[in-house]
């Protein structure tokens, strides 16, 4: 049965890639050698583990990646790689890698395979199979390892609202759809790369209609949702991943003046975290860009 432990009192674990549980990740083992990606053999205090023969629920899996990913991030000192593929299709991601060979691009396909990728690799474009084995989580993942990361989500179904909707609130930059072309993904990644969020006009509907729901719920005063042009300066510095501290320095203000910025953004935009922040900010964007084309 899965319960919490100290692994550092029960000796370290393992991440399995085989024998694979409710949420699609393997159950944890004492030993295993894959636990090497998570520092060297020895857990966080506190990780959530599952002895032999037990499994990860969906809700313990979501609880493990965030365990595991809390103190890592792209080493700002790694190469960098113009592409990161994740495909947990081999014949698919081999194909990607062919296309992109040019800027040497790596490649993931589960969860540890990339975490071990991000912490020597630092890239700016991530491209995603949707239809990889917890990809949504993947994707989390991603940013919060390396926040500056555009990711593009590959292999859409443009009717499959549940999966654009979770995209979106993972922080995806581009929506590719099944039907679309390797011609189109290149012009959406270049859009992307310049900070041109794009989505094609079913996706856009899409996600306004949510945005639309959600409004109606907070049923917010049109003044409250108006931001200033300086947090709109603050909101799009969020989107890059950046503390306090750094966005202070970039735009030559004091950081208990960032800190009062950014609250007011969290109030008109009506969240609370800086990550759902920055992924309003990104969707909106999206949208806008959908329908100026």
């Amino acid at each position: 049965m899965a319960h919490y432990a100290d692994p550092a009192e029960g000796g370290p674990y393992g991440l399995v890639a085989g024998d694979r549980a409710e949420a699609g990740w393997g159950v944890l083992r004492e030993g295993h050698e894959s636990w090497r990606a998570w520092g060297n053999g020895r857990p966080h205090a506190g990780y959530p583990v599952v002895h032999e023969g037990g499994n990860l629920s969906s809700a313990l899996a979501e609880e493990a990646i965030s365990s595991a990913v809390k103190h890592q991030t792209c080493a700002g000192s790694s190469p960098r790689a113009r592409f990161l593929i994740i495909d947990d299709c081999t014949l698919h991601r081999e194909s990607l890698a062919a296309v992109f060979a040019e800027s040497g691009p790596a490649v993931a396909w589960d969860l540890s395979s990339l975490c071990a990728t991000l912490g020597s690799t630092v890239p700016e474009i991530v491209l995603v199979n949707m239809g990889t084995r917890n990809s949504v989580s993947l994707v989390r993942v991603v940013r919060q390892m390396c926040p500056a990361a555009k990711v593009v989500a590959v292999g859409l179904a443009e009717d499959d609202e549940a999966e654009i909707l979770a995209c979106a609130g993972a922080g995806v930059c581009g929506y590719h759809l099944r039907t679309e072309s390797l011609d189109d993904l290149r012009r959406l990644i270049a859009r992307v790369a310049v900070d041109e969020y794009s989505c094609s006009p079913k996706v856009s509907a899409i996600l306004l209609k949510r945005f639309s729901v959600i409004a109606s719920q907070r049923a917010p005063e049109p003044r409250q949702l108006v931001l200033t042009a300086r947090e709109f300066e603050i909101l799009k510095l969020l989107e890059l991943g950046l503390s306090n501290r750094e966005i202070a320095d970039d735009l030559c203000i004091a950081v208990h003046t960032v800190k009062n910025h950014v609250h007011a953004v969290l109030g008109k935009l009506g969240v609370r975290t800086r990550a759902q922040a920055a992924a309003y900010g990104r969707s909106v964007r999206a949208v806008a860009a959908a329908q100026a084309h």
